[in-house]
């Protein structure tokens, strides 16, 4: 009789994808550079003899990026993986051992048609081991990127409020903080000789200069005149509240709210991008093509929700991102989860110099969260 983690292989089989099976024990610098915070404090690190830092493998697509250009030919080549195996992970409440299964798709540009290839695929799979009505819980992180692009804010502000993408909570703390609505002290001396908000640097470097001639001091902490004026400009520049600032907050708070089906939300999307972002046209007409690659897939897009401020924290991905869960379960916890990755072949051949991005996107299952016994 046939397993379930025997249909579960053979759904992914017959999908086209070949299954490989990547090294447990890696060179924990490549993960800790580009895994993301969330899992970079999770991992399990240890050193060989000669002192090279360790861990177990924390999830498989940084494994399987490596095995794609380690295999040879061009990196932008089409190939699709499949595996099933042990990863390990710090997990509160859950062993730290556990199975995973799933795909990586490689170097398809038909982006939208392969993003609903793999949600599909993603559902068949539960499917397989009897989760036929899976939730389904979207977004795109290419449309945050998109907006904090379109926004007049400085970079500073840029950074953080992406780096802080998919944790909703310190996103909306950095809205507030970024609007002067914050408790926290927002202006120092020199900012508020400037109206209250921030000075240029230039400003800060003549201030800063005239402080310290004053005082006969030539530098502090070994730090040079030019390196505290940046410094105190960065602080005021992500501190001090502007009109810019608030205008900017409240675009970002709209965007946020935006959620439900992916047409509805779609309509939204656009009427943000009418009234207030214009540059955000393309990245809405990317998600436009995604839905109707949904549609061609056959999947009910009025079961699928939309959030605008969803995202995964992993720093490698890059648009469209999902999780599916069972309606059943209590605990609201994924039982898959995925999305596009087009940075990370490129973030690791950079290590040894620049190169372009590579499409990708997959997905991992949790095997055990499913009830199906690894073997």
């Amino acid at each position: 009789m046939e397993s379930p983690i025997d249909r579960l292989r053979g759904v992914l089989a017959a999908a086209g994808y070949d299954f490989i099976e990547p090294p447990v024990l890696h060179d924990a610098d490549i993960f800790l550079d580009l895994a993301g915070e969330d899992l970079r404090r999770r991992m399990y690190l240890t050193a060989s003899a000669e002192g090279l830092e360790l861990c177990l493998r924390p999830d498989y697509t940084i494994p399987v990026a490596l095995h794609h250009l380690t295999a040879g030919g061009d990196p932008r080549r089409v190939a699709a993986y499949a595996y099933c195996g042990p990863v390990f992970r710090q997990r509160p409440g859950e062993t730290g051992e556990f199975w995973q299964a799933g795909v990586e798709s490689i170097g398809r540009t038909d982006r939208a048609d392969a993003d609903a290839d793999v949600l599909a695929l993603a559902m068949a799979a539960l499917g397989s081991v009897g989760i036929d009505r899976p939730t389904v819980r979207i977004g795109d992180q290419s449309l945050f990127d998109a907006l904090l692009d379109a926004l007049p804010v400085p970079d500073l502000w840029r950074r953080r409020l992406a780096r802080a993408f998919g944790d909703t909570q310190r996103l909306h703390e950095l809205i507030e903080e970024m609007a002067g609505r914050s408790a926290r002290p927002r202006l120092g001396p020199i900012a508020a000789r400037h109206g209250g908000f921030p000075p240029t640097i230039s400003d800060v470097r003549e201030q800063v200069a005239r402080l310290f001639a004053a005082g006969g001091i030539p530098e502090v902490g070994g730090r040079t005149v030019a390196e505290i004026a940046e410094r105190y400009f960065e602080h005021t520049a992500l501190t001090a509240g502007s009109p810019e600032s608030l205008d900017a907050a409240r675009i970002l708070t709209r965007f946020l709210a935006i959620s439900g089906p992916p047409d509805r939300a779609a309509l939204a999307l656009g009427e943000l991008a009418a009234s207030e972002t214009p540059a955000m046209a393309a990245a809405i007409g990317a998600f436009a093509e995604r839905t109707h690659g949904f549609v061609r897939q056959g999947i009910d897009i009025d079961g699928i929700h939309f959030a605008a401020n969803f995202g995964r924290r992993l720093d490698y991905y890059t648009g469209f991102i999902f999780e599916l869960s069972d309606p059943s379960r209590g605990d609201g916890r994924p039982l898959a989860g995925g999305g596009r990755y087009d940075r990370l072949l490129s973030l690791i051949r950079a290590r040894n110099g620049t190169a372009d991005d590579v499409p990708a996107v997959g997905f991992a299952l949790w095997l055990d969260r499913m009830g199906v016994l690894a073997r």
